[in-house]
């Protein structure tokens, strides 16, 4: 039998109680539905809705994959947020962490303040400042001199006075190549974009070591990082021989390259198979569904709040660095070729 509103109100109320009380400058997991329903004598379906509604409140946080988190509470009142003049309007992921870092800010009564990429230092920007994106290292002088300490949520190898959080792209570019071939295929492509990028630079290097580990070699084909630079892929790759596999360093250059093979005749992924990474809506949606690695803007967002917080505990340093991984979303743009010789 369904509990009443006043002991699910109850409930919630006890939740946020116990939560509030465990809640530091750090993710903290709460227990499973499960030991959550007996510790407090209610049923699962009533943890379930008193959970979701602390999500809304912004009190805890669910990690795909990961389990339920209390968020970390930020003594801040306002986010100073720069994007990189290189960030494209459409581009899925930092779009997504925009929408995620806005929303928690706001749960958290947290004020967002973009600075201008264009003239930077014409705002006044007290730490902490966030950079999204590339940024030259005379600007960044620049601003970690005018704001104190920067947070990035891109890779800065050569720097040791940023706090960094990003993901593994290194590794997204080894698990894509084992993925193919553990599934039976010795033959590939890369569609890299410029080196430039790091994420792509990254996973291509991550991609090309694992291929030599195994002997196998690799046909590199640089690109515009965007949907016709996929097309464009495609007619390249055909007018060299297709190969069994095929990895885009992000979903947009692989949905074209899937295009531009169809343009052909060619079929995903009876005639090659094809991963991508970034995990955009759109990777759900095309047929057929792409395989992809997933970066969870969320956790990310999380964890650059965590680092806030203990950077201005004084509980860290700037040479901080904390690096995330991304999940393997299995569909079916990639053929086991193994199975399919048995």
């Amino acid at each position: 039998m369904e509990k009443s509103p006043l002991v699910k109100e109850k409930l919630i109320e006890q939740l946020r109680h116990q939560i509030q009380s465990l809640q530091t400058d750090q993710l903290v997991k709460i227990p499973s539905e499960r030991d959550l329903a007996e510790s407090f004598d209610a049923s699962r379906v009533s943890v379930r809705a008193a959970i979701k509604i602390l999500v809304n409140e912004g009190l805890l946080v669910q990690l795909r994959g990961k389990g339920t988190y209390i968020v970390p509470s930020v003594l801040l009142d306002t986010l100073y947020v720069l994007c990189s003049r290189d960030i494209k309007g459409n581009d899925p992921f930092y779009t997504n962490f925009l929408v995620e870092i806005t929303n928690l800010a706001a749960k958290q009564a947290i004020k967002i303040s973009m600075v201008n990429p264009e003239h930077p230092m014409e705002s006044s920007i007290p730490s902490p400042l966030v950079i999204i994106g590339q940024i030259d290292d005379v600007t960044l002088d620049e601003l970690k001199a005018a704001s104190g300490q920067l947070f990035s949520i891109q890779r800065y190898a050569h720097r040791d006075d940023i706090i960094q959080i990003y993901f593994d792209d290194y590794r997204i570019g080894s698990k894509a190549a084992k993925t193919l071939y553990d599934n039976g295929h010795r033959t590939f492509t890369l569609l890299g974009g410029p080196d430039k990028y790091d994420s792509s630079r990254l996973r291509k290097q991550g991609f090309l070591e694992y291929c030599g580990q195994q002997g196998v070699q690799v046909q590199v084909i640089t690109e515009k990082m965007n949907w016709e630079g996929g097309r464009r892929a495609a007619d390249t790759l055909l007018s060299s021989g297709l190969t069994d596999a095929v990895f885009a360093v992000n979903d947009w250059m692989a949905a074209g390259f899937i295009q531009g093979l169809r343009e052909n005749g060619y079929q995903v992924p009876a005639d090659v198979s094809v991963i991508g990474c970034d995990d955009i809506p759109l990777a759900a949606q095309i047929s057929p569904r792409l395989t992809t690695f997933s970066l969870d803007a969320k956790h990310l967002v999380e964890e650059l709040l965590s680092a806030i917080h203990r950077n201005i505990s004084n509980q860290t340093n700037s040479r901080e660095q904390i690096v995330l991984s991304a999940a393997y979303v299995s569909r079916e743009s990639v053929a086991n070729i193994k199975r399919l010789k048995e």
